[in-house]
């Protein structure tokens, strides 16, 4: 009633304001949020052509529509807002194949599961429906499938048998309470088991997830090669660890991992909070081989209210807390190689595979502000602590420091002949690391190189701690390699990992790391940070 109030409300002072009319394809929508999330043609007027999501009048104006439905629309603004308050369908495009679909299409969550897709719904009364689609998202059989489900309880778990009834296999429990509730769904369809596990909303507030560790962040013990040091718990996932990155004030972070999305999780406790939404569906070549989704980069906003999450050639950008996309930002050519959000302005820093410049972008509508040229192709990114300064690395090895409104750049940095795989900046100090192993502290303002460690292989990530005083390298080798800024001395090695270290990020004085073997480990490094001092970077 509340919300039915404010939409009305928000109405009326959009009285007496011009509507506007466009065309477009509904990638996604929410009737219980009221939410749709358009990639639209132009709107003279109002905006160029990007994909966005809006507030819809109300959930009468969903009736007839679905991801993929090409429709005509009317919207009005209203304050901040943009609310739809027309959808005339003009043609559909669901399901049909050359689309990339990973969206809920009856408000539930979706897993990709081999060549097929699963997606459950859970409601309070208890019952519990599973829709089975081709990888194309086309229904599925239902004659013979079977299933059951398994639901995480207060009181324990509790299996649910799961029978095809209309369009979807279909079962009853328990009452249910809460915001979400665990499930793992089995089922059998053509003789295949198709299993996952989901954390399914009950209400409008949660988008959900799937792969997400039943069991939490368990307690790691020790085994034969480990270091002295041991993490203090880990996290199981299905699939290889893609990208980890933290909100600025520590309190949370995401996780990336191949097929299974985006999850956020409450620090320093590691509490599971929310899974980012799938990306809106793409259209592509109907002999497109099918794929699971890979985040391939992530930079929060220095506010902590967004977040830039790069696959393949787009750019989603999210809201932080409650994990529904916002904007689609313009696609790239190629496939998105490293993402920067300024701490200084609403602006990313972007590179892509075989350019050679990084794109300095408006984080708003991906609006170019500037080109930055390296030699032969851009590669990693960075932002100076005060955004004053933006660092472009080469895939040739050089770094290009930049002044960060754009213009030709003030110093090269070049020691290195092999790609730059990870850059980040400490105030007047920047630290780099290559294809090959090489590990160096810089001296921004003079541009030498101050110290270098040589590991021996290929890092992929870095992370800076808080205080800019102790950095964080993994790689090919599994090893998580503690740097101090100021010397370039190596202060610590953490020895856990069984996996190529793909995701890095500090969480305050905890340090999450993520490796090709879909664990995840957090390592309580406090007493290094105090070593290491409390300096501020600039």
């Amino acid at each position: 009633m509340r919300h039915a109030v404010l939409v009305g409300l928000t109405l009326a002072l959009a009285c007496g304001r011009p509507t506007y009319t466009a065309s477009g394809d509904v990638t996604a929508l929410d009737p219980a949020t009221l939410q749709v999330t358009i990639s639209h043609d132009d709107i003279p007027g109002l905006m160029g052509a990007m994909t966005m999501s809006f507030r819809v009048r109300s959930a009468d104006v969903l009736a007839g529509i679905a991801p993929g439905t090409r429709v005509r629309f009317e919207l009005v603004q209203a304050g901040q807002d943009l609310i739809v308050t027309r959808l005339v369908a003009v043609g559909t495009a669901s399901g049909r194949p050359g689309i990339h679909d990973h969206t809920p299409h009856h408000g539930g969550v979706v897993a990709m599961v081999g060549m097929r897709h699963l997606e459950a719904v859970a409601a309070r009364d208890g019952r519990i429906r599973v829709y089975l689609t081709d990888v194309w998202r086309r229904p599925l059989p239902l004659a013979g499938a079977t299933g059951t489900v398994t639901l995480e309880l207060p009181g324990g778990r509790q299996q649910v048998p799961l029978a095809a009834r209309e369009e979807a296999l279909e079962g009853s429990g328990p009452a249910l309470a809460g915001d979400a509730i665990a499930a793992h769904v089995r089922v059998v369809q053509a003789g295949e088991p198709l299993e996952s596990h989901f954390v399914l909303p009950l209400g409008g507030r949660l988008t959900g997830a799937v792969g997400v560790p039943t069991e939490g962040c368990v307690a790691a013990a020790r085994r034969p090669g480990d270091g002295e040091r041991l993490p203090r718990c880990a996290l199981a996932f299905p699939k290889s660890i893609t990208f980890i990155a933290a909100m600025p004030d520590g309190s949370a972070v995401f996780v990336a991992v191949l097929g299974t999305w985006v999850s956020a999780w409450r620090m320093p406790g590691v509490a599971f909070l929310e899974g980012l939404a799938p990306p809106p569906p793409k259209a592509g070549s109907a002999t497109e081989v099918p794929h699971p989704e890979a985040a391939n980069a992530i930079a929060v906003s220095p506010d902590g209210t967004e977040a830039a999450v790069a696959v393949e050639n787009r750019l989603l950008v999210y809201a932080a807390a409650s994990g529904r996309v916002l904007r689609e930002l313009p696609s790239y050519p190629g496939v998105v190689r490293g993402v920067a959000w300024s701490p200084a302005a609403a602006r990313l820093l972007i590179t892509v595979f075989y350019d050679p410049v990084a794109h300095l972008v408006a984080a708003g509508d991906g609006r170019e502000l500037g080109r930055l040229a390296v030699e032969r192709e851009g590669a990693a990114v960075g932002f100076s602590l005060n955004g004053g300064q933006a660092a472009v690395g080469s895939d040739a090895g050089p770094i290009a420091i930049f002044d960060a409104d754009g213009g030709p750049a003030s110093r090269i940095l070049a020691h290195s002949d092999r790609s730059i795989k990870a850059i980040a900046f400490a105030r007047d100090r920047l630290l780099s690391a290559d294809g090959n192993g090489t590990i160096r502290v810089w001296d921004v303002r003079s541009g030498t190189a101050l110290a270098e460690h040589e590991s021996g292989t290929t890092s992929y990530r870095a992370a800076l701690a808080p205080g800019g005083r102790l950095a964080a390298v993994g790689g090919l080798d599994r090893i998580v390699r503690l740097v101090d800024v100021g010397s370039g001395a190596l202060v610590e090695q953490l020895v856990w990992h069984r996996a190529p270290v793909w995701g890095l990020a500090w969480a305050g004085g905890v340090l999450v790391s993520g490796d090709g073997d879909g664990r995840v480990a957090v390592w309580d490094l406090a007493d290094l940070l105090g070593r290491s001092g409390s300096e501020k970077g600039g």
